[in-house]
């Protein structure tokens, strides 16, 4: 199965510039531009994965362009919350979910060969996020044995960047438990730091996707609260997953041009 993962695309309700600096609508357009190359080049998606911050500030008018986006796409999608996200439009927008019942907005995907647990990590009103005891009771809930990968907003374990651990996800001990439990799910996909990480989580490969917009900066000596972003190229990933073997992952930067091949 092949999973294509965009991440922290922050769409303003007007399409305006955020910070009146990043375009994040040319990021996404680039985004889906990039997307539509794969297709035209004979690449098949199983799956869309959208993990978070998709709406600047959870405004519907953005939640209905990028609905419309990715209806336009021949590959189904998927979407979680992000802590910028608003669970509710999400849920109106996106009915087609298999969503949780009360205030998480978790959801599963089914594939042909495996499931995709999507983990709702926000705290309402707050940038960083959580795994409680409810969440993995919600994982349980819905784990069957088969074959699984994890995916969720904010990733539960260190990133060495003093800015975004403080603002990273608490409960990861909790998540490791149950994923202890559960050697089906094959990785943890997350996104929130806009910076490529790859590293172990629980035993298992955890990887952090960049944005598709702006990247946070690599400042591994900065003060916990000298958050900066940076007009890197964005980028998305590509999950080649081989059940019950990990994915092989690709990061595709948005800015690269085509394939040039070598002279014999």
């Amino acid at each position: 199965m092949r999973i294509a993962q965009l991440s922290d695309l922050h769409l303003t309700g007007d399409a305006r510039p955020l910070y009146g600096a990043i375009d994040t609508e040319a990021a996404f357009v680039a985004a889906l531009a990039a997307l539509r190359d794969l297709q035209r080049r004979g690449i098949a998606l199983d799956l869309v994965l959208l993990t978070g911050d998709l709406a600047s500030q959870g405004d519907p008018a953005a939640y209905q362009r990028l609905c419309q986006a990715l209806a336009a796409l021949p590959w189904p999608c998927a979407v979680l919350p992000g802590n910028h996200d608003d669970r509710v439009q999400l849920r109106r927008f996106f009915p087609q979910q298999t969503w949780s019942a009360g205030v998480l907005a978790c959801a599963t995907v089914d594939l042909a060969a495996g499931r995709i647990l999507l983990l709702d990590s926000s705290v309402s009103g707050q940038t960083a996020g959580e795994v409680t005891a409810a969440h993995c009771n919600w994982l349980e809930s819905v784990s069957d044995g088969r074959p699984a990968l994890l995916a969720l907003h904010h990733p539960p374990f260190t990133l060495g960047l003093p800015a975004l651990d403080a603002i990273s996800c608490a409960g990861g001990e909790l998540l490791a438990c149950w994923l202890a439990r559960h050697p089906e799910v094959a990785a943890v996909l997350c996104g929130h730091a806009h910076r490529s990480v790859s590293t172990l989580f629980a035993g298992r490969p955890a990887v952090v996707a960049p944005s598709i917009a702006h990247q946070i900066a690599w400042q591994p000596e900065a003060a916990p609260d000298a958050l900066a972003f940076q007009l890197e190229p964005g980028a998305f990933l590509i999950h080649d997953w081989r059940p019950p073997l990990p994915p092989i992952t690709h990061r595709l930067p948005l800015s690269a041009p085509l394939p040039v091949a070598y002279p014999d």
